[in-house]
């Protein structure tokens, strides 16, 4: 008689326990990268003479805040209304591997999302992946 309501925690929790590890592989390979990228960044500013106002090396601080915000780690989600990008790209994900279907149209949303972010000034708040702003395909 439980098994019902088991079953849809078991089936939360193993899907957060994925999600959290996807976020940590993210996590990970973010750290990897910074690592020699903020040195050459460091090592540009101190050649050019910035070593008062470094430049380049407080702009790879501000790019791996931005993604570390993106990431959200630690967060959970709970509902739809807090989900964050990383939880909204997960979710999409998640349909396309239930809905086969559906396939073509998730892909394409999901490129005009990464488009949209990896855009110079992709900082604004257009919708999540899986609410798609336009019709066009």
């Amino acid at each position: 008689m439980t098994g019902n309501s088991n079953r849809g925690s078991r089936w939360r929790l193993v899907r957060d326990v994925v999600v959290f590890q996807i976020k940590l592989g993210m996590e990970a390979l973010l750290d990897l990268a910074l690592i020699p990228v903020s040195l050459a960044a460091a090592g540009l500013d101190l050649l050019l003479g910035n070593w008062r106002r470094p430049r380049w090396f407080h702009a790879v601080l501000r790019f791996g805040e931005r993604c570390e915000r993106r990431i959200d780690l630690w967060g959970v989600a709970t509902d739809d209304a807090n989900q964050t990008e990383i939880d909204a790209v997960m979710r999409s994900i998640e349909t396309l591997m239930r809905q086969p279907g559906a396939g073509p149209q998730k892909v394409r949303e999901l490129r005009r999302w990464a488009a949209r972010k990896l855009a110079p000034g992709g900082d604004g708040e257009p919708p999540p992946p899986g609410r798609s702003d336009d019709a066009s395909g």
